[in-house]
């Protein structure tokens, strides 16, 4: 009787249709980069990343862009692959395990066949056997069972024949609840058990914009994916990306590419303030005080001069402890131990540098509680983890202050605020998407 139902299912399950070849129609507001896509799609999908694959980008710097455009199609055009996509970013008011988990059980859902439909007329609704007769319909139903992750995958892979593969970007925020620590563990085991089969049913690409934050994620042993490949995404920057952007702007803004290679490393390398400047610069185009080069550059240093103040500012909002705790983390660099006593001394000779301060506890629990602010802020992250900073250029701006002059002028306000003062303060991730100019 299985064997017939399992012939009947192979009939009715649907057959995969030919490959697009011609791919999605190309949107000319993105900066495409098919050749990267083809690269990465090819890596991810060979044996060399069976155990998965672990990418980083600078923040603000296209990653999640060209995942959406150029990684995406190109593993459903070439590899015939399901990609399922949570950006935790997006969802991060909700617990990431719960992201993940609920994207591929509504894929699952979405994707129940006919074939499932179909067992339901072959269900006995009564059963005679000589001297017993039973009632199927009537019999109490069999508690129904959730399946594990893994099995939702190995179903989702076996109802549409294809590979699943699931994408987290910014993959490090599982790391700050417990559900979404323990949903890793299970996408580890899913991966062990589907990953090195004779057909090819899932892989796992992992995405993050701090690099010490992913990196944590394969490099301690007690991490689900302790030893998985680690990559750094290529940046933009390349003269057909300079060339491109040069031909979005008024026809005259015609600045040799050296230097819009120099403006756009001014700008951090992010394609957002890059492209505003460039705006700025097209739009003083007849200016003659200066040539289309130095106004470029110009506009670009006013660019991130506007966001290294934005930060200063807020900067000088905070506690005058959780400012010297930012700047002994930025001094520290990745040895930074906040709770030994060689950094409470630090933390307290940089409070002794603020005019009139008075003295201030410096105690373990004092700089926990800091930190707790700090993190409250989104200025500083840890999840299961050490500190690091939300925005890595947070430490440089901070390493090229005076911070005596800094605290000076934030002092006064620091003695009236209390507490919890930089709670309030605005998220520092300033999000891309929707953005005019959106550069893959």
């Amino acid at each position: 009787m299985l064997q017939v139902l399992h012939r009947i299912l192979d009939r009715v399950r649907p057959v995969p249709g030919p490959e697009n070849r011609a791919g999605p129609a190309i949107d000319e507001r993105i900066f495409h980069r098919p050749a990267l896509a083809e690269d990465l799609a090819a890596s991810l999908m060979s044996r060399s990343y069976a155990s998965g694959m672990f990418l980083t980008a600078p923040r603000r710097t296209g990653k999640s862009t060209f995942i959406r455009h150029d990684l995406i199609p190109a593993l459903e055009r070439q590899h015939r692959a399901l990609v399922l996509y949570a950006d935790l970013w997006e969802h991060r008011a909700e617990d990431p395990g719960a992201v993940i988990v609920g994207l591929v059980a509504s894929a699952l859902k979405a994707r129940t066949s006919a074939a499932q439909r179909l067992l339901e007329r072959f269900r006995l609704s009564r059963l005679k056997v000589p001297g017993l007769e039973l009632d199927m319909d009537k019999a109490p139903p069999a508690p129904a069972l959730q399946p594990s992750l893994r099995q939702s995958l190995e179903r989702l892979s076996n109802l549409t024949r294809r590979t699943v593969v699931l994408i987290v970007d910014e993959a490090q925020h599982t790391q700050t609840t417990a559900y979404g620590r323990e949903v890793m563990f299970m996408l580890k085991s899913a991966r062990d058990q589907l990953s090195n089969r004779e057909l090819l049913m899932f892989r796992l690409l992992m995405t993050g914009s701090h690099h010490a934050k992913i990196e944590r994620l394969v490099r301690y042993k007690h991490e689900a994916f302790y030893c998985a490949p680690l990559k750094a995404m290529p940046t933009l920057g390349g003269e057909d990306y300079f060339e491109w952007e040069r031909a979005a702007h008024a026809p005259a803004f015609l600045p040799a590419l050296e230097a819009m290679s120099q403006a756009f490393e001014i700008c951090l390398r992010r394609p957002e303030v890059f492209h505003i400047a460039c705006q700025a610069a097209s739009a003083h185009v007849g200016n003659r005080a200066e040539t289309q080069e130095q106004l470029l550059l110009r506009m670009a240093r006013q660019q991130i001069g506007a966001e290294r103040q934005e930060f200063l500012h807020r900067l000088m909002r905070l506690d005058p402890l959780d400012q010297a705790v930012l700047r002994s983390m930025a001094e520290a660099g990745p040895s930074f131990a906040p709770f030994f006593p060689a950094a409470g001394a630090r933390i307290s000779t940089l409070l002794a540098t603020m005019p009139g301060m008075p003295a201030r506890g410096t105690a373990p629990d004092d700089i926990r509680a800091s930190l707790a602010r700090l993190c409250e802020a989104n200025l500083v992250w840890s999840g299961d983890g050490p500190y690091v900073f939300e925005d890595a250029q947070a430490a440089v701006w901070l390493k090229e202050l005076e911070f005596s002059r800094l605290t000076a002028d934030s002092s006064a306000a620091g003695r009236a605020a209390t507490a919890p003062a930089s709670s309030g303060s605005t998220p520092s991730r300033r999000s891309t998407r929707g953005a005019p100019a959106a550069v893959a």
